[in-house]
């Protein structure tokens, strides 16, 4: 039997970013929480998960180091985000596509890159979906590889046009960002993996993103449907998208 969770003393390299999103889901006004945290996957110890009780997965228990520090540090933001909201603090699971499971009444979000984790959570009777994304700025060996995953050709004009807000090589990693946000904040109810070509970037501007549904996704989410996505970068230069509605 697992321990129960408890919130340990705040953790070194902790810090919560406070984000007034002035147009979230129908306009509506929220701000939102994310809880960061640094970490070194050099340094990392399994033993961590058994201190912290969070559930290690096998798959995780079987992965690189690297991977295991990311899905504990992942975890432990989620449960510093829960408990900061007043929402349940339990375990959040993994399901059968990665996707995290929240406890009852609450939604949330999570992401990593190498050198930091982030959780977000809000109260599931107040909103549908959140989803936040962290992403670095891209070597230009890489851009090429981005921009086939992640636009368009119309997309990739578009973002041309818009070096004058933020480079070449923040300007493709925000995209992928913002629609990997969205793939998270619209997963529950859409049920499936969609790819990034379900949602086309259609304008950019000073923190926000806005992109117009192409594909059929769910009730919520038919095409034309448009998404407003929110950016900032951080001190460092990484880049954090959300969406929430």
């Amino acid at each position: 039997m697992s321990a129960e969770p408890t919130l340990p003393a705040a953790p070194a390299g902790h810090a919560v970013l406070s984000w007034p999103v002035a147009d979230a889901g129908n306009g509506r006004p929220v701000t939102l929480a994310v809880h960061l945290l640094g970490f070194s996957p050099a340094g990392f110890d399994l033993g961590a998960f058994g201190g912290a009780a969070i559930a290690l997965p096998p798959d995780v228990a079987r992965s690189v180091r690297k991977r295991q520090a990311e899905y504990f540090h992942g975890r432990l933001a989620a449960r510093l985000a829960l408990a900061a909201a007043g929402l349940p603090l339990a375990d959040v699971g993994k399901g059968p596509n990665r996707e995290p499971l929240w406890p009852a009444g609450a939604i949330g979000s999570i992401t990593h890159n190498s050198r930091r984790a982030g959780a977000v959570a809000l109260p599931a009777q107040a909103w549908h979906g959140v989803g936040i994304d962290l992403e670095s700025p891209a070597p230009p060996e890489l851009q090429d590889s981005i921009a086939a995953l992640a636009v368009d050709a119309a997309e990739l004009a578009l973002l041309a046009a818009h070096e004058h807000v933020l480079a070449r090589d923040a300007l493709l990693p925000l995209v992928f960002s913002a629609k990997e946000s969205f793939y998270k904040a619209a997963y529950g109810a859409v049920g499936r993996f969609f790819d990034f070509s379900a949602v086309r970037v259609r304008a950019l501007g000073p923190q926000w993103l806005d992109f117009t549904v192409a594909e059929p996704l769910c009730a919520q989410w038919p095409v034309g449907a448009s998404v407003r996505a929110h950016w900032r970068v951080l001190e460092d230069g990484d880049l954090l998208t959300a969406v929430v509605w």
